[in-house]
């Protein structure tokens, strides 16, 4: 059974991330899903691949609709793939009740001593795995809800 979101994080928006347009600017979202994505994992620093130092070779956001200052902002993360040497953390911003953004981070694990891409460990591989995403079989339509779980 997979788990999620795996993470929320609730960054304080700062008037200072608003734009002229009154909402908050895409580079700041950037920021805060930047932000959310270190945090969650450096709860996660007992696992050799999280531990590894990381390339981060993808970085995906759609805007759905403005970010507003003054009103909570919910970051959800997810795990949409697990690959050899790579993991895609999925993300979605939630504010009053709506989708207002969803995206992906790639992340490359590297070897400490060649900062190479390594092999991400079977273990970590399973830990990474227990966690899901809006829909594992559509990881890009991140608006869609979440796949049923598996009977089995």
């Amino acid at each position: 059974m997979t788990q999620y979101p795996a993470y929320v994080a609730t960054p304080q928006i700062r008037w200072s991330d608003l734009d002229i347009l009154g909402h908050v600017n895409n580079a700041r979202m950037l920021t805060l899903v930047e932000q959310a994505r270190i945090d969650w994992l450096n709860t996660m620093r007992d696992r050799e691949a999280i531990a590894a130092p990381k390339l981060v070779a993808r970085v995906e956001l759609n805007y759905r609709t403005p970010v507003l200052y003054g009103t909570e902002l919910a970051i959800e993360l997810g795990i949409g793939r697990v690959g050899g040497s790579s993991f895609t953390i999925t993300c979605r911003g939630i504010q009053d009740d709506a989708v207002v953004f969803d995206g992906l981070n790639v992340l490359v694990v590297l070897d400490p001593a060649t900062q190479r891409p390594t092999r991400i460990p079977d273990a970590d591989r399973e830990f990474l795995s227990q966690f899901g995403t809006f829909d594992p079989a559509h990881v890009l339509d991140l608006t869609a809800a979440p796949a049923p779980a598996a009977q089995g």
